[in-house]
């Protein structure tokens, strides 16, 4: 099993998830997929002082790596899921998407859908502007099945117990030893990013005989 953290406004996480459902899909294999809370979430004061500036080389590399990996990806993202002044870094008090989208994702997840919703609204999410329109999220539920508005009222009746699965999946990845994403995890060692890491998991896989290429 392979333990796979996950967040909605992590560009990399987008990036990741073509070849994480390679892994589930074509070699079978077990992928506990893991909600966490963004950073600007978990730690927004790691943002103070960090303005627009600051992230022009990240935007460039991953813009760089969805051009390679022939993903669809529109920058700057419209609107972005987490409220950020860019002059100063500071997250606002105030965050009417991302929790929307991590609770419905984590409801969907517990109905055994989570990666693959993950990939379906994160394409959705870096690729195509007022993605947060409901008549474009309904089509996203539609394709599994579900129904936007009974999901949302479902992540609206539960959400105390959805933040504390949420927060579990937290701890869990810290216990793993890295607080970034995306982060798998096999056999106690955690691979992190999406680039070297990720072709060092492959390598343990295939020297393992879990899978024989990929």
């Amino acid at each position: 099993m392979i333990d796979f953290y996950f967040s909605y406004r992590s560009p990399y996480s987008y990036l990741i998830l073509p070849r994480m459902l390679k892994l589930k899909n074509e070699y079978n294999l077990d992928i506990n997929f893991k909600i966490v809370y963004p950073l600007a979430i978990r730690m927004p004061e790691w943002f103070k002082n960090k303005n627009i500036f600051f992230f022009v080389p990240f935007v460039m590399d991953f813009k760089k790596k969805a051009k390679k990996l022939k993903i669809p990806l529109n920058m700057p993202i419209k609107p972005d899921p987490i409220r950020q002044n860019t002059i100063t870094g500071k997250i606002s008090s105030h965050q009417p998407y991302i929790f929307d989208v991590c609770h419905m994702g984590q409801v969907m997840s517990n109905r055994g859908k989570g990666i693959e919703f993950a990939f379906e609204l994160s394409t959705l999410i870096w690729s195509v502007k007022n993605w947060n329109n409901d008549s474009l999220l309904e089509k996203v539920f539609a394709e599994f099945g579900e129904d936007l508005y009974e999901v949302r009222k479902t992540a609206k009746k539960d959400e105390s117990r959805i933040i504390e699965e949420i927060k579990n999946n937290q701890e869990d990845q810290k216990i793993a030893g890295h607080h970034g994403v995306p982060l798998n995890v096999y056999k106690d060692k955690y691979y992190f990013g999406q680039d070297d890491p990720f072709e060092e998991l492959i390598e343990e896989l295939i020297n393992d005989n879990v899978i024989d290429g990929f």
